[in-house]
């Protein structure tokens, strides 16, 4: 798998939750910084031997997108949100 899947998967992600967040789709910074980031991970997949690591480093970036508060409120919180549900602990 290329290094490129997690970082568009982050890039999108992001611009959807900032647009979600702010209403303005004009705003596409996290779009920007996603395709420095996939630049940056493909030089890093292109020492030998790396690739793994830059694929592996890309989904962490991705997963910690999700859950940490980059953008506030979070896609997992806006998620919940527009789904109705609760997070578990505070049901």
């Amino acid at each position: 798998m290329s290094p490129i899947t997690p970082i568009l998967a982050l890039s999108g992600v992001a611009y959807v939750n900032n647009w979600y967040n702010t209403g303005n789709p004009k705003d596409v910074k996290p779009l920007l910084f996603g395709g420095i980031a996939g630049l940056i991970l493909e030089l890093i997949a292109a020492i030998p031997g790396l690739g793994p690591a830059a694929t592996a480093l890309g989904w962490t970036a991705f997963v910690g997108m999700l859950i940490s508060p980059v953008q506030n409120p979070n896609p997992v919180q806006n998620l919940l949100k527009i789904s109705g549900s609760k997070l578990w602990w505070k049901r």
